[in-house]
């Protein structure tokens, strides 16, 4: 005899691999919030805030450059100033 409604499980029953991955992403979720987007191809769904604004800025003025023993560095590009 179940004490629990037809949609409940039995205390000690296993969940499903989708159940527990959906229990996961919502432990996730509570954690971090929501996804802005579901791609990094898709766009934003919300505005960027004035720090984002001036980091792409910032960052817009650096060009990253390869030596020859393959080290990666940034360079601010000239005309920059600052």
């Amino acid at each position: 005899m179940s004490h629990h409604e037809p949609h409940q499980r039995e205390p000690g029953e296993h969940e499903t691999k989708p159940e527990s991955f959906m229990r996961a992403m919502g432990h996730l979720r509570a954690l971090y919030g929501p996804a802005n987007r579901r791609s990094m191809q898709e766009p934003e769904r919300h505005g960027h805030n004035p720090e984002d604004i001036k980091e792409e800025k910032e960052l817009s003025g650096i060009e990253i450059e390869t030596d020859s023993e393959g080290h990666h560095y940034g360079v601010r590009r000239a005309g920059d100033g600052g």
